[in-house]
């Protein structure tokens, strides 16, 4: 119920004020569980006991019955309890006497329909060697009145995926874990002002190969965690930003979500109902078509179609970059859209210190039998050192553009031992602007990687080119033979 009681005010943010029959509403069209997220510390007193404005409280219980009456499961949070991820030691208290009143006013209400969770995306100062000594004291606040009730607890960087790697939980058998899900991030948050310097660029689109491989890597990371500590997640959020995301991206992305985590068994909560990444549409009082059946939910509606990819074609057929030189043309007639670069060079320009690229050949390398290999010697922003890649003709405005290539890691200085490669479509002037920023992680084994972005602005053939970042790691990673195309969303399909 996104965007309604964790502002500072409800619906201060465009979403709407709760009603019974929103409920009625999301439990007819199939729903069985509500996540009900709320801002508690502005509406409490920063000093012992702590004490929840009267009023508030009454209608987060107004709410919570709601909800229960139209048989739906409510998950209770506490969201956005802004102090607690500057100073987690020196709010743990406050955070606990919270948690006090709010256990006892809902301990009456069914054990199996009703769970805590005690705080919504860890970050900053809060982290996962802090997290549950930060917790402790609303976890006994808790369990003082409600000593079986289902608690959940998620892990540090906002509970992204890689959170579990990390995520220790309380010797406790009524504690679930859960992690969010939100990538790849520059596609589910383009344009989103509220991510300040990190916002993605408008333009990226979903679907290619790299983000199928990107969704089979996190579902064995959620295998693993489960295999590891025998608990099993359920996924507190999940969803794309509509304001600059079509629809039909959105269905497309929902679905691949939902398909590819249905075989772990886990519970999914999208985000949101009717504000900020919508499944009912406050305008029209419709659920938004295509979205409920990319959830596997019962849909009649019709849903929107992607649109379709730029025809690379003249009135002979299948377009053949007009700038390609003549050896290259026949290549491009075997791709689905128009090629952009020469597949066969490696001979690519280079940029930044502490860093350095070595060409070799081996037949046991795929593609082209050769590749780069650059070196890292110290760990930077990703920008800072790399390599560009010209291509052989303009980019416009609007024009789907998509990169794919083979790499590998040697070694990375990493959490994961993964290597990082930043990849952009870009202008090689000043002061670069570009699109489709996406950073992949190839592991010790060659794969195949591609990137997709839309075009934001026209470059010219002079200026157009394809950059490989690779200062955010201490790493040597290599780069074997690459493919850029113009007009589809990916090279192998």
């Amino acid at each position: 119920m996104g965007n309604s009681l964790e502002p500072e005010t409800e619906n201060a943010w465009g979403g709407k004020r709760i009603s019974a029959a929103d409920f009625k509403r999301i439990r007819a069209a199939g729903f069985d569980t509500i996540r009900l997220p709320v801002r508690w510390h502005t509406k409490s007193k920063n000093e012992a006991p702590y004490t929840v404005s009267p009023s508030y409280m009454k209608r987060v219980e107004q709410v919570v019955d709601w909800a229960l009456a139209a048989d739906l499961n409510v998950i209770l949070n506490s969201h956005h309890f802004d102090p607690i991820y500057e100073d987690p030691k020196g709010t743990a208290d406050w955070h606990g006497g919270v948690w006090k009143q709010i256990a006892a006013t809902f301990a009456d209400r069914p054990e199996d329909r009703l769970w805590f969770e005690l705080e919504n995306e860890p970050h900053k100062n809060l982290d996962d060697s802090n997290l549950l000594e930060t917790l402790a004291p609303a976890l006994a606040a808790v369990r003082a009145t409600n000593p079986t009730r289902a608690v959940i607890i998620g892990g540090e960087e906002w509970s992204g995926i890689d959170s579990l790697a990390t995520l220790e939980l309380p010797d406790d058998i009524n504690i679930h874990p859960t992690f969010h899900y939100y990538s790849p991030f520059d596609f589910t948050h383009q344009g989103a002002s509220w991510t300040g310097d990190a916002m993605p660029p408008v333009g990226r689109q979903y679907g290619g190969s790299g983000d199928a491989k990107l969704l089979e890597q996190d579902v064995a990371k959620l295998r693993a965690y489960i295999e590891r500590t025998g608990h099993t997640p359920f996924m507190g959020e999940t969803g794309a930003y509509e304001a600059h995301i079509p629809l039909a991206q959105r269905v497309q992305y929902h679905a691949a979500v939902t398909e590819a985590f249905a075989p772990t068994g886990i519970g999914i909560c999208v985000w949101a109902y009717t504000n900020t990444y919508p499944f009912w549409d406050q305008e029209t009082r419709k659920w938004l078509p295509g979205l409920r059946g990319a959830i596997g939910l019962p849909d009649d509606s019709v849903a929107p179609q992607p649109a379709a990819q730029p025809a690379a074609q003249n009135s002979q057929g299948p377009l053949l970059n007009p700038d390609l030189p003549e050896a290259l043309r026949a290549i491009d007639g075997q791709l689905a859209g128009a090629l952009m670069n020469d597949p066969s060079r490696l001979d690519w320009d280079t940029y930044g210190d502490q860093f350095k690229a070595r060409g070799y050949a081996d037949a046991s390398i795929p593609g082209g039998q050769a590749a780069l290999a650059f070196t890292v010697k110290k760990a930077r922003e990703n920008f800072s050192v790399g390599t560009t890649i010209p291509l052989l003709g303009e980019i416009k405005q609007g024009d789907t553009m998509t990169v794919g290539f083979f790499a590998r890691t040697i070694k990375a200085d990493t959490a994961d031992g993964k290597g990082r490669i930043g990849v952009r479509f870009q202008q090689n002037s000043a002061p670069y602007p570009g699109f489709g920023d996406t950073t992949i992680s190839p592991d010790s084994e060659w794969g195949w990687y591609e990137v997709t972005g839309r075009a934001n602005r026209d470059i010219s053939k002079q200026l157009a080119i394809v950059t490989l970042q690779f200062g955010e790691a201490k790493q040597t990673v290599e780069v074997g033979q690459t493919i850029v195309v113009k007009g589809v969303s990916s090279i192998v399909d």
